[in-house]
């Protein structure tokens, strides 16, 4: 009975690895996403708007509460003199928040107005249609899909005539694990987004703040 147990017990761990071992396979016309673009600020470099606006920038701002809170433009373009001339309240969140470095908001200059992207709906809105890899990668970071570089499966694309497919990864902090997902990302900005079912990189024993 005991011999019996053993081998059912091994012939499912082999199924398993089996399983595993294809669903980390990716489909065929996928390519490895360039370098660099596992970085905020790349892919916020990389929005290029359907619109002309008198000025737009991309701004970093700290956390309220600190002693020298620092603004940082990540990118800007056009006349930045409309910018300076105009006065507005400083947004207290934007559209992306990330631990230790802040959160990013935009501020463009429309019909001699100041208006603040702060939200993911307003993003879309700015941007138009979502046509090149860093504003398909930027949404997809809004919903903590990130470019793993370490795998295909974590780190892969393709353009399609509807917008971009991805293989992506959720990366989980307690316990430290990486988990798998199918992502695709309309020209609209409509996110859809499919676990693999399976994590990779996995310390039960680990948690990171």
């Amino acid at each position: 009975m005991l011999n019996g147990l053993l081998k059912i017990k091994y012939y499912l761990l082999i199924f398993s690895l089996v399983l595993i071992a294809c669903n980390t396979r990716i489909e065929q016309g996928f390519e490895i996403i360039p370098p660099g673009l596992n970085s905020t600020e790349n892919l916020i470099k990389g929005i290029r708007p359907d619109k002309d606006y008198q000025y737009w920038a991309c701004i970093r701002q700290d956390f309220s509460g600190k002693i020298h809170p620092e603004t940082e433009i990540i990118t800007g373009h056009g006349n930045i003199s409309y910018f300076m001339n105009i006065k507005f309240d400083q947004p207290n969140s934007g559209f992306l928040f990330k631990m230790w470095e802040g959160y990013f908001y935009i501020a463009y200059i429309e019909n001699d107005s100041v208006k603040l992207v702060t939200n993911k709906t307003q993003l879309i809105r700015f941007i138009g249609k979502i046509d090149n890899l860093e504003e398909a990668l930027l949404l997809a970071e809004l919903d903590n899909l990130e470019v793993d570089y370490t795998r295909d499966i974590g780190g892969s694309y393709k353009k399609t005539k509807k917008g971009f497919e991805f293989y992506l990864t959720k990366f989980y902090k307690c316990p430290v694990k990486t988990e798998p997902y199918r992502v695709s990302i309309d020209i609209a900005g409509d996110i859809k987004a499919k676990s693999l079912g399976f994590y990779y990189n996995i310390d039960n024993n680990i948690c990171l703040d």
